[in-house]
């Protein structure tokens, strides 16, 4: 059954020749939805709660560790799906931990998105059944694992945000938004030598081993949402 739905669809910026079938899917939304919109960029934050899905375009993106935070951000609050996904650049795993609803493939066609989006609008997860399983597994392990060692917790809302430098929060909203080293020197205006001193000192005041430990504390303990273009 299809609900009256409001869609938006956040395509890919310098793809000026999409695919008959990037088209034929906009159209078979168009035709079915109350309300689509085709842009580069997402809506404002107070605005976003005027489309009941929001469909992102992952074409030539790597997401198989770590999910901008934007998105994140974005799928606590809305429905949110993945298309023209990768199969080698994306975790399904990591998504549906992330909230996001559901995923489909860049082989996948507009009529199996289209009848994809139904159930999702429905209440229905779209993923693999091998997917959900591994991710529930995951969890039940997660939550055992918890109520053992909760107190040790290495990475934990207990660290005292204060022990952070503001440059050194910066540093962090850019590598949460997935910058780069180079990215962030020319954000910041810092040498790359720069970044890696804060970057060292972060990993230490967080108890991260890594970038990708360090991301995924930051999207959940500190406000990351920013855009890199407004991160200071």
């Amino acid at each position: 059954m299809i609900q009256p739905t409001s869609v938006f669809l956040k395509a890919q910026p310098k793809l000026q020749n999409r695919s008959q079938s990037y088209q034929f899917l906009i159209k078979m939304l168009d035709a079915f939805f109350v309300r689509v919109k085709v842009d580069t960029s997402l809506p404002q934050d107070a605005m976003r709660d005027e489309f009941d899905l929001y469909l992102i375009d992952s074409t030539n993106t790597d997401w198989k560790d770590l999910l901008p935070a934007e998105l994140v951000q974005l799928a606590k609050q809305n429905s949110v799906v993945i298309f023209n996904a990768d199969a080698d650049a994306i975790c399904e795993k990591n998504l549906l931990l992330n909230g996001i609803k559901g995923v489909f493939f860049a082989e996948q066609s507009p009529e199996d998105i289209f009848s994809g989006l139904v159930r999702v609008i429905n209440g229905e997860l779209f993923f693999s059944r091998k997917s959900i399983s591994t991710t529930f597994n995951h969890m039940l392990y997660a939550m055992s694992r918890s109520q053992f060692s909760a107190s040790n917790d290495s990475v934990n809302n207990d660290i005292d945000l204060s022990l952070l430098t503001k440059r050194e929060k910066s540093v962090i909203h850019l590598l949460a938004q997935g910058a780069s080293n180079r990215d962030i020197a020319e954000r910041l205006n810092i040498s790359d030598h720069t970044v890696k001193t804060h970057l060292y000192s972060a990993f230490k005041k967080t108890s991260s081993r890594n970038r990708v430990e360090l991301a995924n504390w930051a999207q959940s303990y500190m406000a990351v949402s920013l855009s890199l273009q407004n991160t200071q």
